[in-house]
């Protein structure tokens, strides 16, 4: 099985330099949606998804100067682009824990700069369609895998491809690691439960997308319907439940006219979902009435105790370091090296709390910055884009609610390429857009000097909103 992952990762790499963009793409997610644990031994960044990336960067070498200038004509890419720059490295250098090689290789390049490459990778919104074919066969895959984790007890494609890897916690295999637990969850073919609950949650919402623009058929939407729910459902999360119902719901108050009584259903879905999570005399309730359709169910109590108390715990650390934290990899330094002293931190479910113990708030302020330059960049072309928008903010909404309840784990790489996907597709249609305007003044031109320079001022328009592809694939 290891074998098999290994060449499937190194042929991906090989065809990166045959196929068209939008097909890399689409081997990008497959990469983050299957190759998440996969190492190549004896390669120089050896994971599977960090070689991908490299190996698209190589196939687009020639071209990439010229993204580069292209890239600035969209301030609400490069800007939060340069935020978390910022963040990243000023984290690193302010920091005795960590170095610059790896918060380049580990933070950006391989992380938050997949936006980047996403907005590379495709021309627009129709350039989704092999990205919504290869994620239906990864879908396939990875319930395969799962069902089989959530019948066996134990993860047998992670304890394949990480033989020999134990986690931190003790000499445990990483595909056992929920085999004895008191709350079972299914990991399929990631290291963590959540991961697949997140990544089916997010395809879910690209294929929901698809589905309404007409990018898919309806066999292949049931098919990814029925594989994502399944995911959802047995990864075990409750954390995973209430972000994907609400980042749906997001999606349909954002994208379409509802009529009152549709809202009001939502908002109130919405409410009792947020309730269950964060209320235990709801959690109690309902638990008791679910409990009916369980054998040997023993339902724990709400998680929101341990989070207050995490809180405080993380309020006690910074104390004295409030502005500046205590140093990115403060956390993972000092459980290796005193367990005990950060056992209150119950391993930091929250990006906010770890974002807080590590980097203070100037780190916090920064990381909200960065999401909330792209949700403006969403609302300001929410009128005439309703359903591309919708989709961005959906996925903005379900990583960040994701991220605060239970940390980002392996959640901002599919995020990232999605978000990027979103932004150039809606950077074409605006490109379109501009471009018809264009000729419509150029047959109705009288001569005036007045319609010359509007003229003139549109061709320097479009000539800076110029998106990224092939030359022939600029002609629109």
């Amino acid at each position: 099985m290891k074998i098999v992952a290994i060449i499937v990762t190194l042929v991906c790499c090989l065809l990166m330099f045959y196929v068209k963009r939008e097909w890399k793409a689409a081997m990008l997610v497959m990469g983050a949606m299957t190759l998440t644990l996969v190492d190549i031994p004896g390669i120089p960044l050896h994971k599977a998804n960090l070689l991908l990336q490299v190996a698209f960067l190589l196939s687009e070498w020639r071209d990439i100067p010229r993204y580069f200038k292209r890239l600035r004509y969209t301030p609400y890419l490069w800007i939060p682009l340069l935020i978390v720059c910022f963040s990243a490295l000023f984290a690193t250098l302010t920091s005795p824990y960590t170095g610059i090689k790896e918060t380049l290789k580990s933070e950006l390049l391989f992380k938050y700069f997949a936006i980047v490459y996403a907005f590379w990778a495709i021309k627009d919104e129709k350039s989704l369609k092999p990205i919504l074919r290869i994620s239906i066969y990864c879908l396939i895959v990875l319930t395969f895998f799962g069902v089989l984790n959530y019948i066996d007890k134990y993860a047998i494609f992670v304890n394949a491809v990480t033989e020999g890897h134990t986690t931190r916690y003790g000499d445990v295999a990483l595909g056992d690691v929920y085999t004895e637990s008191d709350r079972f969850r299914v990991q399929s073919m990631f290291q963590y439960g959540f991961d697949y609950g997140y990544i089916c949650a997010a395809i879910l919402l690209l294929h929901l997308h698809g589905w309404y623009r007409h990018l898919e058929n309806k066999r292949d939407f049931i098919i990814a319907i029925a594989c994502c729910s399944i995911g959802i459902l047995i990864c075990g999360c409750r954390t995973v439940w209430v972000s994907a119902v609400l980042s749906i719901a997001c999606y349909y108050m954002w994208a379409f006219q509802l009529n009152r009584n549709v809202m009001y259903g939502i908002i109130a879905m919405m409410l009792m979902v947020i309730s269950y999570h964060t209320i235990p005399a709801v959690e109690e309730k309902v638990n008791q009435v679910t409990d009916i359709f369980a054998e040997n169910s023993e339902t724990s109590g709400s998680s929101i105790q341990l989070r207050m108390s995490q809180y405080l715990t993380v309020a006690i650390h910074i104390e004295g370091h409030e502005w500046l934290g205590l140093g990115k990899g403060y956390w993972e330094h000092m459980y290796a090296k005193d367990r005990e002293s950060v056992r209150g931190l119950y391993g930091v479910e929250s990006v906010i709390l770890q974002t807080l113990l590590e980097r203070g708030i100037v780190g916090l302020v920064l990381w909200a910055a960065f999401y909330a330059i792209i949700f403006l960049y969403f609302w300001r072309n929410r009128k005439r884009r309703k359903k591309l928008t919708g989709l961005g903010v959906s996925i903005l909404a379900l990583y960040l609610l994701y991220s605060i309840g239970t940390g980002e784990l392996g959640s901002v790489y599919p995020t990232m390429l999605l978000l990027g996907f979103v932004i150039k597709a809606i950077e074409y249609q605006k490109l379109k857009k501009l471009y018809k305007l264009l000729v419509r003044l150029k047959r109705k031109r009288s001569g005036s000097p007045s319609s010359s320079s509007l003229i003139g001022r549109l061709r320097l328009a479009l000539l800076r909103h110029r998106l990224s592809g092939n030359s022939n694939n600029n002609k629109l």
